[in-house]
């Protein structure tokens, strides 16, 4: 039988618990195992955002991007822009009348302000220097093409000649630009928001209304 002594002894020991360096340890390593998963929960968590944003503006620019070359393709015909004041000025412009001959017609611009890094449709009451605007879109934010110093717009003769090149120069002439388009290439640069390295969409659009047999090549 044990005395009270020994009893209070074995008693007090059965109820031990953990010292105060124990607890704090244990703690920290809870602390830095939590900091371990939520920083990779984070990490993943951002990293899906973003492909989710990249994904999503790949889709908007090849979304206008179709668009617009679907209207070069209908042009009736590429028109010269009232405000050109040099062949340049096409590289990041362009304008289209749409609709049949003698109907119904609208005048579509499409403009790259480079300032503002984007891509804008523009509704115009006609093709004179005094048109207004009778509708305006903005399309596209985030186009890059001035940052790497790459036209929106390439003009391309039936020769497959760079017709702004040409006019610029001076082996050509400026009105050559819309006059004698057989052929546009589009370049857009872009990227998401916020995103990672900026992507390149390009397209190749034939006028179908200068192809051979389609009609002419104005005043080329």
């Amino acid at each position: 039988m044990l005395n009270l002594p020994a009893m209070y002894r074995a008693r007090r020991d059965d109820e031990s618990g953990f010292t105060v360096i124990e607890v704090t340890m244990a703690s920290m390593i809870m602390v830095i195992v939590l900091a371990m998963f939520f920083s990779t929960l984070v990490s993943l968590t951002s990293s899906e955002d973003r492909s989710q944003r990249l994904v999503s503006n790949e889709q908007n620019v090849r979304f206008e991007l179709d668009q617009l070359a679907r209207e070069l393709r209908a042009a009736n015909p590429i028109v010269p822009l009232p405000n050109a004041t040099s062949a340049g000025d096409y590289s990041n412009q362009i304008e289209v009348v749409l609709g049949p001959s003698g109907g119904a017609q609208t005048v579509v611009r499409w403009t790259y302000d480079m300032s503002r890094e984007l891509m804008e449709r523009q509704l115009m009451s006609d093709t004179s220097a005094s048109a207004t605007v009778l509708a305006q879109s903005f399309y596209l934010n985030k186009v890059r093409n001035v940052e790497k110093g790459l036209p929106v717009f390439s003009y391309y003769g039936p020769q497959n000649q760079d017709l702004v090149a040409q006019a610029l120069a001076g082996t050509g002439t400026m009105n050559n630009v819309p006059n004698c388009a057989q052929r546009v290439h589009i370049v857009m640069i872009s990227d998401s928001n916020p995103g990672p390295v900026p992507f390149t969409e390009t397209q190749d659009v034939e006028v179908r209304n200068r192809l051979p047999g389609n009609g002419g090549f104005g005043e080329c």
